[in-house]
């Protein structure tokens, strides 16, 4: 009989706000029905989740939810008809609440399959063992992995659309010393989008937090260089700003600034708490440009879940930078961008080619 682990969180120690939740509501989708009572069973004892629905199909699932909501789903990769990647995008379509983590026992953490399902807006994929080999390790991995996604009243506050015309936006900065990229659910294709449409032509360092998991920072890194052609580095502590260049946030740690002894900036790696509650967020990002380059700050906020960046981007409008949100139309989810626009903190709402037009025409400008 397979271990499951069913108490591995029970007596563990638990953060305030977290044990305050109301329980994550699951659907298990997976071909196996042994696989499908071990993740029954498991969850079943942690107060943190509440199963409301196993099933065995990518079609039972869709009709699943379309008649009850969940918060989360746990969906097999591999399953006979509509696999995981076909099923993903028609969840998700469904509601933008609702998460979805990858579960493969053939796709391997932090492959470029799994990349996509990421950019398809799958907030984790998690490597499956086989039926039989659910270790202790594997299911406290996995429930440590799922009680740290975005709960689930953050994820609902998805604001009401305003468009360019009706916003109430600021001018756009004469100045850009550095430009910063924020993103969560569905902001590695419109990440990718913009940076395209720069095209070498932006001198400026560029720093980029994307919400995922610790160990698809490098390949994600590495898929920016081949499509871009630019220069791009994981951060690290210590690491001098490269003008021109891409630093991507790592996994473990918040992407920071500082003035090095030369008067130059370097990257400083933090591990502060803040609103998002995971590694890496893009606030402290954005308060580290506002302090570091003032003025030449351009904050960029992309498609993603919560609130993330709303506290940075006001950080860079004090100091007199400027930030650009993507619009509703163009997100996959527009609670991230949705924030800073109906804050009144955007000098423009735009889809990201059309935001990559506006940070080179403001380059121009200013030369």
């Amino acid at each position: 009989m397979p271990a499951t682990r069913a108490t591995a969180k029970d007596d563990a120690p638990r953060d305030d706000a977290m044990s305050e939740r109301p329980a994550i509501s699951v659907l298990i989708v997976d071909d196996s029905v042994v696989v499908r009572r071990i993740m029954t069973r498991v969850l079943a004892h942690d107060p943190r989740f509440a199963v409301t629905g196993a099933v065995s199909t990518g079609d039972q699932a869709l009709a699943f939810v379309r008649k009850q909501a969940v918060d989360l789903v746990l969906l097999d990769m591999q399953m006979p008809g509509l696999d995981g990647l076909q099923v993903l995008p028609r969840l998700l379509e469904r509601g933008t609440a609702t998460q979805v983590v990858l579960l493969s026992a053939t796709c391997r953490e932090g492959s470029e399959v799994a990349l996509q399902a990421l950019a398809m807006g799958a907030s984790d994929v998690v490597a499956k063992p086989s039926a039989g080999h659910f270790s202790d390790a594997f299911v406290e991995h996995l429930l440590d992995r799922l009680v740290h996604l975005v709960p689930s009243a953050e994820r609902s506050r998805t604001p009401e659309p305003v468009d360019q015309a009706s916003a109430r936006l600021r001018p756009p900065g004469a100045l850009v010393r550095a430009v910063g990229i924020g993103a969560s659910t569905g902001g590695i294709t419109a990440i990718m989008e913009l940076i395209a449409r720069l095209e070498g032509q932006l001198a400026a360092p560029i720093f980029i937090t994307q919400h995922l998991p610790a160990n698809f920072q490098q390949l994600f890194a590495e898929q920016l260089r081949r499509s871009t052609g630019r220069a791009v580095v994981v951060a690290e502590d210590g690491m001098a700003v490269r003008p021109g260049a891409i630093h991507v946030a790592p996994g473990l740690a918040h992407l920071s600034l500082t003035r090095d002894a030369r008067g130059g900036s370097a990257i400083k790696l933090t591990t502060e708490r803040c609103l998002h509650g995971g590694f890496p967020a893009v606030d402290p990002m954005f308060a580290a440009m506002a302090r570091v380059y003032g003025a030449g700050a351009c904050g960029v906020i992309l498609s993603g879940m919560g609130r993330d960046g709303l506290a940075g981007a006001q950080a860079i409008v004090e100091a007199g930078g400027w930030t650009v949100a993507q619009d509703h139309e163009s997100s996959a989810v527009w609670g991230m961008p949705g924030s800073v626009a109906k804050a009144g903190l955007a000098s423009a709402i735009l889809p990201p080619p059309a935001i990559a037009d506006l940070i080179l025409a403001q380059c121009k400008a200013a030369a």
